[in-house]
């Protein structure tokens, strides 16, 4: 788990990456800079109602329900964290100007996220391209490029098995000193 740290108006909100398209938003943090607290919020009806839809029925690319502790989270028993559609409903709660800011800056983590994701992949099977273009230009020029693009492949296979041998070994390692 990462956290992503953001001002709003000088305070810090603390954004924490879950490994998923998920993410979890200190309240704690988010109800202080408007001197509101995040228990109120929780003890309104419209709250628990939202709580229980979340624990109830899937949605996004989920197919269950959340459950509780992926909705709320308390750390160090002193910061309460919210799963980020509850994060923006605690923000609309709060100031409907900070629910935009929150629902950009998820926008920001996970899109952003998505897009160095994509431009990477792209560069990628461009730069791969080029490649496999230029070693058909260096195979028609010169034929005995063939030789070295199979050393390659040899040097690439052997450490391939190399690698494999290594992690029998130290699973093998584990085995013997843990049994």
């Amino acid at each position: 788990m990462e956290v992503i740290n953001f001002i709003y108006n000088g305070t810090p909100v603390d954004f924490e990456t879950t490994g998923n398209a998920n993410l979890m938003v200190n309240a704690t943090q988010m109800a202080k800079i408007f001197g509101k607290r995040v228990d109120v919020f929780l003890k309104s009806d419209h709250a628990k109602e939202f709580i229980n839809v979340l624990e109830l029925t899937p949605f996004g690319d989920s197919l269950v329900p959340l459950k509780r502790e992926q909705i709320i989270q308390t750390k160090n028993g002193v910061n309460t964290f919210f799963n980020r559609i509850l994060a923006l409903k605690f923000a609309a709660w709060l100031e409907p100007k900070f629910e935009l800011w929150v629902f950009a800056t998820i926008d920001k983590i996970i899109l952003g996220s998505y897009k160095e994701l994509k431009e990477a992949t792209t560069e990628k099977l461009q730069a791969e391209l080029e490649l496999e273009n230029k070693k058909k230009d260096l195979l028609k020029k010169y034929p005995e490029f063939i030789d070295f693009l199979n050393l390659e492949d040899k040097i690439s296979a052997a450490e391939k098995r190399r690698l494999k041998a290594i992690r029998a070994s130290v699973a093998q390692l584990r085995l013997d000193l843990f049994k």
